[in-house]
């Protein structure tokens, strides 16, 4: 069931990315720029972030690790460098993702590869506050909304700080993720 609601969140998050921008930008300032193209099944990019996976694997949702974000994750003891990452802004809203989204259920086939990893973060309508989800090691962390959040001038950085939720499998799990875009 915990993995489950991770998963069901991750993309129903990343489909959210592209409505409006974020709130933090300074008034007179753009928002923060869109990526050229919405990653694909098949993306290039950082091995470390695509787990040597090309796409097309059964099983994988989607590879973001071909974009300029990084992404600093930390879960407890456990880091992690995503490099390839995707920063997002439409309106009032504002997310970065990046790494591969395994789908669980079976519905896009069977995932049989190496253990992956991903992150994605997002503004919440509450101001100063996030959502985090990471898979780390093979772990789901995630702090659905209570995260502090500091989102830099014109959408290029931020900063999140959260605890992971009581359903993840590290409750109550300090989480980090710092985000240049």
């Amino acid at each position: 069931m915990k993995r489950s609601v991770a998963l069901v969140a991750v993309p129903l998050l990343l489909a959210g990315c592209g409505h409006r921008a974020p709130a933090a930008a300074p008034s007179g300032a753009s928002a923060a720029p869109s990526a050229k193209a919405a990653p694909s099944a098949k993306a290039g990019g950082d091995a470390a972030c695509t787990g040597g996976l090309t796409g097309t694997e059964p099983g994988v949702v989607r590879i973001t690790c071909n974009g300029t974000a990084t992404i600093h994750v930390v879960a407890g003891g456990a880091g992690k460098d995503f490099h390839g990452g995707v920063c997002r802004s439409a309106g009032d809203v504002w997310s970065a993702a990046a790494g591969v989204i395994i789908d669980t259920t079976g519905t896009h086939g069977s995932y049989t590869g190496p253990p992956v990893d991903s992150v994605a973060v997002n503004n919440t309508s509450d101001s100063g506050k996030g959502t985090i989800q990471i898979v780390l090691g093979g772990k789901h962390y995630f702090d659905l909304g209570g995260a502090a959040m500091t989102l830099g001038a014109g959408g290029k950085s931020a900063h999140l700080d959260g605890t992971s939720d009581h359903l993840s499998d590290a409750p109550g799990t300090k989480i980090t993720v710092d985000v240049t875009c």
